[in-house]
């Protein structure tokens, strides 16, 4: 039965003056009663029946052992208030064995979801310090942590909750703010999704809950479309005349640069001068770790992003961070960069991704090698680089051009099947058998 917080129980200390020490002293015990059940508790205290007053369960005596008894008696009152207090705001099931175990401290404090959430978050930040992953994965994690604190704020008036309430109808609410607060796209909602899983299957296992509120669910994620810009989209952005708008001047340079490196967002508004170099041969080189995987990016400086980078050498931001082009945010870049598309007449969603995602298919569209490309986009396995270039049906009928030239001018006669086909019954084997031995 769960109690309200108007559930009745009643606290009373008893001398029980039938049984008496050798210092003819009675035990004093606190006796809870709560709905027909009651249970007992020593107090491990003692005193002498004259000196009992039964109707208000306390020493009658004015001595200084009296008083303390007295006080030390209203402190066992006012800590079973607040175990009680504390089991109403759980929803937990009250007994008066169960406020005597709270007690006693033989019950185990529940574990709070976003306790057990950020024990598992510090085991992904411990992997990370042994090179096992990304610190961008870690950063995942403890967002989808701090994104939980906000739902059970908005959701229970709380910022953290006992595991083991955490329900079927919750998990589909924290879905729910992850798409509609947050709006997270659907993949990035089932990932923050799936780690709350991870962290319930923790629970499980270690039986800090007990229902797994993840039954019978299922989340996919859905197959992305690498988008990218054509030659002639990208020459369509870069001609666009915005000396009359600033903020959109930046944002298409900076895009356009990404267009020519393949940088991601993190790391072309990390990019600083340094990083920027110049060989033997005087070709300059852009050698710099990628911040996601901390692979080694190495790209040939072109004329186009060097140009932009030169633009931009003098300009208060650069100069005061030291770094190559003054990018503004991220959220900022994507939002303005619908309204640099809209100008040029491209009818695509543009965000700073689709910068890397068109590097490499024009690397690919003219022919840079797959192991190249994977070395200036700074993959660490090459099959990463195959799903974000995508090769064109152009460029394979461009590659074919040459042997089309070549054989489709040869005189070559390929003679027709006879009328009727020819058939013919194969004559069967000789049966060969063993040979004898022959002593």
């Amino acid at each position: 039965m769960r109690l309200s917080n108007e559930s009745y129980f009643s606290l009373n200390f008893i001398a029980r003056k039938a049984r008496l020490n050798k210092k003819g002293e009675t035990a004093i015990v606190l006796r809870i009663t709560m709905n027909g059940q009651r249970t007992e508790i020593y107090t491990n205290r003692y005193i002498a029946p004259d000196n009992w007053n039964a109707a208000k369960g306390q020493s009658k005596g004015k001595t200084k052992k009296d008083l303390e008894l007295n006080r030390y008696l209203d402190t066992i009152r006012t800590k079973i208030c607040e175990i009680h207090n504390q089991l109403v705001l759980q929803d937990e099931m009250i007994t008066p064995d169960v406020l005597k175990r709270a007690f006693l401290g033989k019950m185990e404090k529940p574990m709070m979801l976003r306790e057990a959430f950020r024990s598992v978050n510090k085991k992904m930040r411990d992997k990370f310090e042994r090179g096992d992953v990304v610190e961008a994965t870690v950063l995942r994690w403890e967002r989808c942590e701090k994104y939980l604190g906000e739902f059970l704020v908005l959701n229970q008036g709380c910022d953290d909750i006992p595991m083991k309430k955490l329900t079927s109808g919750m998990v589909d609410d924290f879905e729910h703010f992850l798409r509609v607060r947050k709006q997270c796209a659907n993949n990035a909602a089932v990932k923050y999704i799936r780690f709350l899983k991870n962290v319930v299957r923790v629970g499980l296992a270690n039986k800090w809950i007990e229902d797994d509120p993840f039954i019978g669910k299922r989340y996919v994620r859905t197959k992305s479309e690498r988008e990218h810009l054509t030659e002639e989209e990208l020459q369509k952005i870069m001609n666009l005349d915005l000396k009359d708008f600033p903020r959109l001047d930046l944002v298409r340079d900076t895009f356009v640069f990404c267009c020519f490196c393949g940088l991601a967002f993190i790391d072309i508004s990390t990019l600083t001068r340094d990083q920027i170099v110049t060989d033997d041969n005087g070709e300059m080189w852009i050698r710099k770790s990628r911040q996601k995987t901390g692979e080694v990016s190495t790209i040939p400086l072109l004329d186009i992003p060097r140009k932009i980078a030169e633009k931009y050498r003098e300009h208060p931001k650069t100069v005061e961070k030291n770094v190559v082009i003054p990018v503004i945010s991220n959220q900022r870049m994507n939002s303005y960069l619908d309204e640099v598309a809209a100008k040029a007449g491209v009818k695509k969603h543009l965000t700073t991704h689709i910068a890397r995602h068109t590097f490499a298919t024009m690397s690919l569209n003219n022919h840079v090698p797959i192991e190249s490309i994977q070395k200036m986009l700074g993959h660490s396995d090459i099959s990463t680089t195959l799903i974000y270039a995508r090769m064109l049906d152009k460029t394979v009928s461009e590659d074919m051009e040459k042997m089309r030239a070549k054989f489709d001018t040869m005189p070559v006669e390929i003679k027709p099947l006879p009328e009727p086909p020819t058939t013919f019954t194969p004559e069967p084997l000789p049966k060969r058998g063993r040979p004898r031995k022959y002593n």
